[in-house]
C-alpha cells in the first residue's frame, strides 16, 4: 500500500506546514523584533510556513525563486536595524532550505516503499520543533540586541552557509542534463547540507552569546556609572559632616574677631572659610548630566593630586550617544590623563569638548614623563572602574562612525575623539 499524499489529503500537508510555521515564527521572535501590525505578523508567519513547506532538491530552482519573496516578506514584517534583519533573515533561510533539501533529497529511497510523502512531511516539523526546544530557554529573555558593528560581523559569517548552499543547489539547475554533476552533488550534499544546517544553528547560538556578552558589558558600564555617582555623593556627604562639625567653632571664632574689632582678620577668615572645599558648590561643568557627574568626579581627583585642570565643555542635555558610552569615553580618557599627569612635573590637563554642526569633539591634553604606553592601559589594579586603554575608546568612536587619534610631543600627550551626531 502506497502512502503518497493525494489531493484530498492537502489538509494533512498544510497541518504539518502550519506546525513548521509555528516553530519557526516563535524561534524568529527571539532574534528579531516583529512589527505590531497584524498584517506584519501574518506576513512573517506565511513567509516562514510557505518556505518551510517548499519542495527543494539538489538542482531545483525553487531555492533561487523562493529567496527574493521570502526576504521581501521578512524585511517588511520586521523592524529594527536593517542589517540585523537581513542577517537573521538569511540565517533562517539557510536553516530552512538545509532542512528541506536534506529531507526531500535523501529520503527519496523511501518512495519505493510508499512512505516518501509522509516522511518528508513529518521530518520537517520534527527537526524545527527540536531546534525550537533547544533555544527555548534563551527565547524567554526577549529579542536579542546587538550594536551595529557586531551585526556586521554576524552578516559576514552568514555568507559562509549561504554560499555553500548556493554552490550546491544552483549549478545542477543550470546543467540539468549532467549526470556526472548530479551524482557529484548528491554525494557532496551529504556533507554540505548538514554543514549549512549546523552553521546556521551555530550562528544563531553565536548571536545569543554576543547578546549576553553585550548585556554584561552594559551592566558593567552602568556599574561604573553608579560607582561614580556613589563616590561623588560620599565625598559631598563627608564635606557636609565636616562643615557641621566645625561650624560651631567657626562661628565662635568669627564672633570673637568681631567683638575685638578685628574686622580685617575677620574678613580674611571668612574669605578662607568661603573658599573651603566644604562650602564649594558642585561643579556644573555642562548641561549633560552624565558628563557633568563623571568630569566633576575626575576634577575632584585632579585636585587631590594637585593637577591643574583647564576645562571648557559645551554639551547639550541630550546627545545621540548612549550614556554608558559617554561615561566610558570621559571616564577612561580622564583616568589615563590623570595617571600620566600625576607622574609628570607640570601636572596639567586640558579638556575641550563641544557638540556643534553635527559633530561631537573631545580633546584631552595632559603632561607626561617617560615613555607613552602604546595601549595606554591603566596600571591600577581595579581595571573594571579605571582606564581600559585606547582600543576600548576607539571601538566606541568607530561604532558611531567616528574616529580616535592620539599624538604627543616631548611634554604633552593629546587624545582627539570625533563622532558625527545623527540628526
Amino acid at each position: 500500500m502506497r502512502f503518497h499524499l493525494p489531493f484530498f489529503s492537502l489538509g494533512f500537508y498544510l497541518f504539518f506546514a502550519f506546525l513548521n510555521g509555528c516553530f519557526l515564527y516563535r524561534l524568529c521572535q527571539g532574534f528579531i523584533a516583529v512589527k505590531e501590525a497584524v498584517w506584519a505578523k501574518l506576513l512573517l508567519f506565511a513567509a516562514l510556513m510557505l518556505s518551510s513547506a517548499m519542495v527543494i532538491w539538489v538542482g531545483d530552482n525553487n531555492f533561487a525563486l523562493t529567496l527574493p519573496f521570502y526576504m521581501l516578506a521578512f524585511l517588511l514584517s520586521t523592524k529594527g536595524d536593517r542589517l540585523a534583519r537581513v542577517t537573521i533573515g538569511c540565517v533562517f533561510f539557510c536553516f530552512i532550505m538545509s532542512v528541506c533539501a536534506m529531507s526531500d533529497t535523501y529520503l527519496i529511497p523511501l518512495d519505493r516503499l510508499g512512505y516518501y510523502d509522509i516522511a518528508t512531511a513529518l521530518v520537517r516539523p520534527l527537526l524545527f520543533g527540536v531546534f525550537y526546544l533547544a533555544f527555548y530557554r534563551h527565547l524567554k529573555k526577549g529579542v536579542v540586541r546587538l550594536p551595529h558593528h557586531l551585526w556586521k560581523l554576524c552578516a559576514g559569517l552568514t555568507l559562509l552557509p549561504f554560499a555553500a548552499l548556493s554552490a550546491l543547489i544552483l549549478p545542477a539547475y543550470w546543467m540539468p542534463d549532467s549526470i556526472l554533476l548530479h551524482d557529484f552533488n548528491w554525494f557532496q550534499g551529504a556533507v554540505i547540507l548538514p554543514f549549512s544546517l549546523l552553521s546556521s544553528l551555530v550562528l544563531l547560538r553565536s548571536v545569543l552569546v554576543l547578546s549576553d556578552y553585550e548585556a554584561k558589558a552594559q551592566a558593567a558600564a552602568f556599574s561604573e556609572m553608579r560607582e561614580i555617582y556613589y563616590q561623588g555623593l560620599k565625598r559631598e556627604q563627608t564635606q557636609v559632616r565636616t562643615l557641621r562639625h566645625d561650624l560651631r567653632n567657626h562661628l565662635h571664632t568669627a564672633l570673637g574677631l568681631l567683638e575685638r574689632g578685628s574686622t580685617e582678620k575677620l574678613h580674611q577668615y571668612l574669605l578662607a572659610l568661603a573658599d573651603s572645599h566644604a562650602l564649594r558648590s558642585s561643579h556644573r561643568i555642562c548641561e549633560n548630566e552624565i558628563v557633568n557627574v563623571v568630569v566633576s568626579s575626575k576634577y575632584a581627583e585632579m585636585e587631590a593630586h594637585a593637577i591643574q585642570a583647564d576645562m571648557q565643555i559645551l554639551l547639550p542635555a541630550t546627545l545621540p550617544i548612549a550614556d554608558t558610552d559617554l561615561c566610558a569615553l570621559f571616564g577612561n580618557a580622564l583616568d589615563n590623563a590623570i595617571e600620566a599627569a600625576q607622574a609628570s612635573e607640570g601636572k596639567h590637563i586640558i579638556i575641550r569638548c563641544k557638540a556643534e554642526r553635527g559633530l561631537f569633539m573631545l580633546r584631552i591634553q595632559n603632561t607626561f614623563s617617560g615613555e607613552i604606553r602604546t595601549d595606554l592601559r591603566t596600571t591600577k589594579r581595579d581595571k573594571t572602574l579605571h582606564g581600559f586603554g585606547l582600543a576600548g575608546m576607539q571601538e566606541i568612536a568607530a561604532r558611531y562612525g567616528g574616529f580616535l587619534e592620539a599624538s604627543h610631543t616631548d611634554r604633552m600627550f593629546e587624545l582627539l575623539i570625533s563622532i558625527p551626531l545623527s540628526s
